[in-house]
């Protein structure tokens, strides 16, 4: 006999990834995961390879070393920051302390979908506000909030469109909420974007806002294969989510590279340059191939093929797959005319540009 499944995992459909590897590619060239195509900082590395490590003994769960690095370099509190396995960990460590049944969560509808995935195994009811322009809808998303309503998440920019609202439209929806209604601003692509869009989730958090910041180490510091991400919230929305979280998730490796790679800023802003000057070199060729290339603030463009006689995004996802290419396919966010790629290195760029000529022209 088997053991039944959770009600709420069986409804579940299969979460999407695009694949990692190619049968009988000589070589495979990832720009799929959204991960960074540049090697991370120097005295990341250094500090990851550091021999004093004492991997025998458990990691220091209260990340008292990063959590200080982090609030020197950002300006914030580090008792209010919490560290986590990925900012997907405390993601899901936010859906079990504050999801139940009879809880709504107000998403919009092309936002990350795994935080959604959490909400609902938690019981939660997932209420999704129509993107009419393929950006976030801040009146729609207001009109959906109600009494039943706990977390409303905000992926700024946005992950898999790119789409980066105002910061005005972002402050002038935490300041609309109600108080009980906590709001999630999902800040992994922020690097990428405008500088004045840096600061603004401390800056809601500092000004007594019943708002949750999530970062991570994965995307501008390249440090995806490490699984560190942080979040910074008010004092009791931290407490509350600390008699949830697994102790000692993070390694005392990641933790000491994370720690380096956050005060190597002028690493990262060389990084976040060049990877802006290969992404809008990838939106430009693109639409001169035909394809519309929306407008992105992270390290992934999304392109959209428009229709007629041109092959199907599905066609150019496996066109590119022969060749040794992996894209994402967005069929899961039922973008099927929509294909996302990320941003890698200056010659795996060159590479792709020439495969989607082969293929379209």
């Amino acid at each position: 006999m088997t053991t039944p499944v959770r009600a709420a995992i069986s409804a579940l459909p299969d979460y999407s990834y695009a694949p990692r590897e190619i049968a009988g590619a000589a070589r495979v060239i990832q720009l799929g995961q959204n991960e960074l195509g540049l090697p991370p900082s120097p005295l990341a590395l250094a500090a990851l390879a550091d021999p004093a490590h004492h991997v025998n003994r458990y990691a220091d769960d209260g990340h008292d070393a990063l959590r200080a690095a982090i609030g020197r370099v950002h300006g914030l509190d580090p008792q209010r920051i919490m560290v986590g396995s990925g900012s997907m960990e405390l993601m899901s460590v936010l859906a079990q302390t504050y999801c139940e049944p009879g809880v709504e969560v107000v998403v919009s509808q092309y936002g990350y979908k795994w935080f959604q995935v959490q909400c609902a195994i938690n019981g939660a009811t997932i209420v999704s506000v129509p993107e009419p322009d393929m950006i976030a809808d801040i009146d729609g998303l207001l009109a959906a909030v109600t009494p039943a309503t706990r977390l409303l998440f905000l992926v700024n920019p946005n992950n898999p469109t790119g789409a980066l609202l105002p910061v005005a439209e972002v402050e002038r929806l935490a300041a609309a909420l109600p108080p009980h209604v906590l709001l999630l601003l999902d800040s992994a692509y922020v690097e990428f974007a405008p500088a004045e869009h840096g600061a603004l989730g401390g800056r809601l958090v500092d000004a007594g806002g019943n708002v949750v910041m999530l970062r991570t180490f994965s995307k501008a510091y390249g440090l995806a294969g490490l699984r560190v991400g942080w979040m910074y919230g008010p004092a009791d929305v931290v407490a509350a989510m600390g008699k949830v979280r697994i102790p000692g998730s993070v390694p005392t490796p990641c933790l000491a590279a994370a720690a380096a790679a956050v005060v190597d800023q002028a690493h990262m802003a060389a990084t976040r340059q060049t990877v802006i000057t290969l992404r809008e070199e990838l939106r430009r060729e693109a639409g001169a191939l035909g394809l519309e290339a929306l407008p992105s603030a992270g390290n992934f463009v999304l392109l959209r093929v428009p229709g007629g006689n041109r092959p199907s995004a599905e066609s150019i996802v496996a066109g590119l797959l022969e060749r040794g290419i992996i894209v994402r396919a967005m069929g899961s966010y039922r973008l099927d005319d929509c294909l996302r790629i990320s941003i890698g290195t200056a010659e795996e760029m060159a590479l792709l540009r020439d495969a989607l000529r082969t293929i379209l022209n």
